[in-house]
């Protein structure tokens, strides 16, 4: 067989591999909302520093828009919420792949943590998120800590619950 052939089919094999490759890459919306509870709780939290690990990278990301307008307003009307943090970012994440962690640090609240994207067969969002409010237990800063994996569908509200402190998100599909 001619030398043509040969450069034909390894073009068309490096063509075909490298489209394959940026088509199982997908595009996300993350949406969160981080807010403080005040209502009354008879559990001890003793967590007086911080456990979070430092993260070495974070993804790349787009401000996304925000569609939970109406669920931020409901919280910061209502008598014992305070929302910390309402963010929206655009996350690309591989197939059968977890992305890098997506910061949701906010210094001046004190509110330090990731979440991640994980894309199999099934979709699931992984947080870590860190909360220390002022308040302080014979001297020292207490810290609250939501670590968990959730299942997920696109579109749908989840909420991530802990005594003091909650977060509302939404993963969607960008097109």
């Amino acid at each position: 067989m001619n030398k043509s052939f040969y450069v034909f089919w390894a073009i068309a094999a490096f063509l075909l591999s490298s489209s394959y490759g940026w088509a199982d890459e997908r595009r996300f919306q993350l949406e969160l909302i981080v807010f403080q509870q005040s209502a009354p709780n008879t559990e001890l939290f003793e967590q007086t520093e911080p456990e979070l690990k430092p993260v070495a990278k974070y993804a790349p990301t787009r401000p996304g828009t925000k569609s939970l307008q109406y669920i931020y307003n409901r919280l910061r009307k209502a008598g014992g919420y305070q929302v910390l943090s309402y963010q929206s970012w655009r996350v690309s994440v591989q197939s059968n792949r977890v992305s890098l962690p997506v910061n949701i640090t906010d210094e001046a609240k004190n509110l330090h943590g990731w979440l991640k994207i994980q894309r199999g067969h099934l979709l699931h969002v992984l947080a870590d998120i860190e909360f220390g409010p002022t308040e302080t237990i014979e001297g020292d800063a207490l810290f609250y800590r939501i670590t968990e994996k959730r299942r997920v569908m696109l579109d749908e509200l989840y909420y991530l619950d802990h005594p003091f402190f909650g977060v509302v998100f939404k993963l969607s599909l960008v097109e």
